[in-house]
């Protein structure tokens, strides 16, 4: 595991969105991060489509998945153990706790963006709902699609996923819309540019 990495992810959790190495900001990530490794129990279930769904036939989706030859819809998560310890350190240690939070959201995404390198070439990035003006709500479709009940996970009436560090989403396959500043809604109040940074590890535009 490439904490360094990590560590620039977890500094965007935290809301700084330009690294600066910090010795005891560092050592206290590196601290939190090994113990997310050791009390995660990463799941991921997804499947196939040759064409999108149903629930997937309207915008932002349409063009998120403009091009491609199929759709991935996924969950995953680091199981229940990680949230009974941010509780802990909620009472515990309150400082501690939002930093192993933060620590944790980089992990679920890290871990993953690398299962996802194992099931197929040509993958687009996780567009989720709630992303880019799509609704929250469509995680229902997901979860009726992929009963992700068996792997632990569950969704409230308000469209809360349980555990907390868990994600839901699609992935296009060999699609042609890629991540962009340029298109962002987000861009006229965005941070990270006002840092001369992105929130995305790549160059693409």
């Amino acid at each position: 595991m490439n904490f360094l990495k990590l560590t620039k992810s977890v500094y965007a959790y935290l809301g700084f969105h330009s690294y600066a190495p910090d010795a005891h900001a560092d050592g206290l990530i590196e601290e939190c991060l090994k113990e997310v490794e050791k009390l995660s129990h990463f799941r991921y279930v997804y499947k196939y489509f040759g064409s999108p769904p149903a629930f997937l036939q309207k915008q932002p989706y349409e063009n998120y998945l403009k091009g491609c030859g199929g759709v991935i819809i996924s969950v995953m998560t680091l199981g229940a153990e990680i949230d009974r310890r941010i509780s802990y350190y909620g009472i515990s240690d309150r400082a501690k706790a939002v930093v192993f939070d933060a620590c944790a959201s980089a992990y679920l995404e890290n871990l993953s963006d690398e299962y996802e390198k194992t099931i197929t070439d040509n993958l687009s990035y996780r567009f989720c709902p709630g992303y880019g003006g799509s609704d929250v709500a469509d995680l229902k479709y997901i979860f009726e699609i992929l009963q992700p009940e068996k792997i632990g996970m569950s969704l409230t009436d308000s469209f809360y996923m349980l555990p907390c560090k868990s994600m839901a989403g699609i992935i296009a396959v060999g699609g042609t819309h890629k991540k962009s500043c340029g298109g962002c809604a987000l861009k006229e109040h965005c941070r990270y540019l006002k840092e001369g940074t992105k929130c995305y590890g790549t160059d693409n535009e």
